[in-house]
C-alpha cells in the first residue's frame, strides 16, 4: 500500500465511521463526500463521469458483473454471442463458461505466436447477434499489450458492448482506456497501491443510456 493511501485508509478505520448510505446525519454525509471524491479520482484516470464508477471487491467481481450482468439483456434481445480470447484471466473465462452452460455461444480468438491477439481476428468474429466483446488490456502472465484502440475503432458502428479487463493497466496506460468506445473497464485496486479487496467497474453510458447490467447482489 502506498503510504499516502494507508494514511487515508487508517483515518476511515480509526476516526471516521460514517456509512455513506446513511445520509440523515453528518457522519454519513462526510462519508458520502469521501466516496464521491474517490469516484472522481478513479473517473479522472479514464475520462469518465463519477456516476459511471461502480466500486467492487476487486477485478474478479468487476469481470463477473460486466459479463454475467449482461446475460438477461442478451437473452431478452436475442443476442447470445460473445467474442473473447483464449488468454483471458480465469475471472473472465469462468463467467463465460457459465454463460455457455446457459446457452450462449462464445468465440475464443487465438493469439499469434508473439502473444498478441490481432484486432482483425476479433472484428471478423463479430456477428449481428454479438452481445459482448471481452479482451484484456495487458496479459497478466506475459505482459503483452493487446490492440484495444484498434478493436474499439473497428467496433465503432457495432452495437456489441466492449469490456476490457484492465487489472494490469489501469493508471499505467490511461490514454487507451480513455477511449469512449470502451463500455466496461475492470479495475483491480491492489495493482495501484490500494488495499486488497477493492476494485471498480467503469460502466460508461452511451449518450444517456446506462449499460444494461443487472446486479449480481440485491439489497
Amino acid at each position: 500500500i502506498d503510504p499516502r493511501v494507508r494514511k487515508v485508509l487508517l483515518r476511515y478505520l480509526d476516526e471516521e465511521y460514517g456509512n455513506e448510505g446513511s445520509r440523515t446525519h453528518e457522519y454519513g454525509s462526510a462519508a458520502k463526500r469521501a466516496v464521491q471524491l474517490a469516484r472522481d479520482q478513479v473517473a479522472g484516470v479514464v475520462d469518465c463521469k463519477r456516476e459511471e464508477v461502480l466500486f467492487t471487491s476487486g477485478a474478479t467481481e468487476s469481470n463477473n458483473l460486466a459479463i454475467l450482468g449482461l446475460a438477461d439483456y442478451g437473452i431478452a434481445n436475442n443476442r447470445r454471442h460473445i467474442v473473447s480470447t483464449m488468454i483471458e484471466h480465469k475471472a473472465v473465462l469462468e463467467p463465460l463458461a457459465d454463460l455457455e452452460a446457459r446457452g450462449f455461444e462464445v468465440t475464443y480468438v487465438k493469439p499469434q505466436s508473439d502473444g498478441v491477439v490481432r484486432a482483425a481476428d476479433i472484428l471478423s468474429a463479430l456477428r449481428n447477434d454479438t452481445l459482448l466483446v471481452s479482451v484484456m488490456h495487458v496479459n497478466n502472465e506475459t505482459g503483452v499489450l493487446q490492440p484495444i484502440d484498434e478493436i474499439a475503432a473497428g467496433m465503432a458502428k457495432h452495437l456489441a458492448y466492449l469490456h476490457v479487463d484492465a487489472a494490469q493497466s489501469f493508471g499505467k496506460i490511461p490514454k487507451s482506456l480513455s477511449n469512449q468506445r470502451i463500455d466496461l473497464i475492470s479495475v483491480s485496486g491492489h495493482k495501484i497501491y490500494s488495499p486488497k479487496g477493492i476494485g471498480a467497474l467503469i460502466a460508461r453510458r452511451r449518450g444517456y443510456e446506462k449499460a444494461p447490467i443487472k446486479p449480481l447482489m440485491f439489497g
